[in-house]
């Protein structure tokens, strides 16, 4: 009996072991030759320690997982693609993602290839269901239109593109770099390679200095992390802002427009906006007549008068324009817009204002605050009590969904709300250059993964949506 159980125990002992060594293997392993070498943001989606922690879950709750998976809704056999092999894992040990700093607002990712004739077979499939032609140049690439995906290939490596325009050429020095140049990271000392594959948080974030981490724990969502800027003080470690009392929803950000580097960052960042464009707004323009303090409330329900324009025809078959008013309900919401001189005055010559009310907001009707020093707007016409407060956080988002669904009212998210009950993010400026960021998203069930809740909840729903 003591020879069996030293053998049990050896046993168990040398699978710990490897499982140990294929791990720490595996963290830097799967790291080298898939990052771009320019890249300037990289994100781990650590997949191995999700599924890992899910199955903790599942293992000290399994009522709850067994229960959930008999109500979840099964695919049909004709949504189950049989996997007969793709050349290429499609769910690595880690995901990484990259940004660069030349191609804007575009999300990559890269994927090595282990059969390149497999891959071509996949490809070719996949592509003609999704309508698409493969072109053929140093490098095979096809673009996804309806989800705005970019992919290009040769033997060894996928690249993945997340462009909003969808736009090759935009994406095409990358590609070029990657695929003919290979300008991947190989070095497992590289500090990309070495701080990722340090981390066992479930995503991580790396720019620099810069680290952000977010994990699904026990009914919650934690986000945490320090960004660090070039420049000291970059943003105030005390910002005024205004706010509806109990507000379902609050967002204020102080941008610190003292500070012009600042000011370029947002302009860059907003200019490409086609919002702007259709309100006739220039936002280099508009920026420059704001302190760069924005703050937004919502918290309750107003009725306003819409009114509807249609034509008929009379009796001598002129077009006569008709006009019907009708009332819905709104939200109450206010916007503070940080004012510098002329602002006001520039929304009225552009047309974003007239009559005293906000036009480039169409679906609601937004009041302009009759106090002329102020720019600060309203879905109600009398002046909101909006009291000044002042905090420590230069950025701050709250809000409790189920009363935001109480106001707002969208539809097709009931259920979600459901599963997920508040959320708060923070930006706190605490040091010269050390921006410390908070943030935490909270599920009903204190005891269950919240992925699991909203997973199995979003399923459930399908499931009880289908039902005859």
């Amino acid at each position: 009996m003591k020879k069996f159980l030293k053998i049990i125990l050896s046993l168990l002992l040398f699978v710990v072991i490897g499982y140990f060594v294929y791990t720490q293997y595996q963290k830097k392993a799967v790291l080298q030759d898939v990052i771009y070498t320019d890249a300037e943001t990289v994100i781990k989606v650590g997949l191995h320690d999700l599924k890992k922690t899910l199955v903790l879950d599942a293992l000290s709750n399994p009522k709850y997982y067994w229960d959930n998976a008999k109500l979840s809704k099964l695919k049909k056999d004709k949504d189950t693609v049989e996997d007969d092999g793709k050349g290429i894992d499609l769910q690595p040990y880690s995901l990484v993602l990259y940004t660069v700093k030349n191609v804007k607002n575009t999300l990559f990712t890269t994927l090595k290839i282990d059969d390149a004739a497999l891959f071509d077979v996949f490809a070719k499939q996949y592509f003609k269901e999704k309508n698409s032609t493969i072109t053929t140049e140093n490098y095979q690439y096809a673009l996804d239109e309806n989800a705005k995906l970019l992919f290009a290939w040769n033997s060894n490596h996928l690249v993945v593109a997340l462009n909003p325009q969808g736009s090759f050429e935009a994406c095409k020095s990358v590609f070029d770099a990657i695929l003919v140049e290979n300008k991947l990271i190989s070095d497992k000392n590289h500090p990309f390679v070495e701080k990722l594959s340090a981390s066992n948080d479930h995503i991580t974030y790396l720019k620099g200095n810069s680290k952000v981490s977010l994990n699904f724990n026990d009914g919650q969502a934690l986000l945490d992390g320090v960004l660090y800027t070039k420049l000291p003080s970059t943003f105030k470690n005390q910002t005024n802002y205004s706010t509806i009392p109990n507000a379902s929803f609050q967002l204020y950000f102080d941008s610190n427009f003292a500070h012009e580097q600042n000011k370029e960052a947002l302009i860059s960042l907003l200019d490409d906006a086609s919002f702007f464009e259709k309100n006739n707004i220039d936002v280099r323009a508009l920026l420059n007549k704001s302190t760069g303090n924005f703050s937004l409330s919502i918290k309750g329900t107003t009725q306003q008068t819409d009114t509807i324009i249609t034509y008929e025809y009379d009796d001598n078959f002129d077009k006569v324009e008709t006009k019907i008013t009708q009332q819905k309900q709104a939200p109450i919401i206010s916007i503070d817009l940080g004012l510098e001189n002329g602002m006001n005055s520039y929304l009225k010559q552009q047309g974003a204002v007239k009559n005293g009310i906000l036009k480039a907001i169409p679906y609601y009707t937004f009041y302009a605050d009759k106090d002329s020093t102020n720019t600060a707007f309203s879905t109600i016409e009398d002046t909101l009590l909006s009291p000044q407060k002042t905090g420590s956080y230069f950025f701050n988002l709250e809000t409790n969904f189920a009363a935001l669904q109480q106001d707002v009212q969208i539809s097709k998210v009931d259920k979600l709300v459901e599963l997920i009950t508040s959320l708060r993010i923070t930006a706190q400026q605490t040091t010269e250059n050390n921006i410390i960021v908070k943030g935490k998203l909270d599920a009903p069930e204190p005891d269950i993964n919240i992925l699991s809740q909203v997973f199995f909840g979003m399923q459930v729903k399908d499931s009880i949506d289908l039902a005859p």
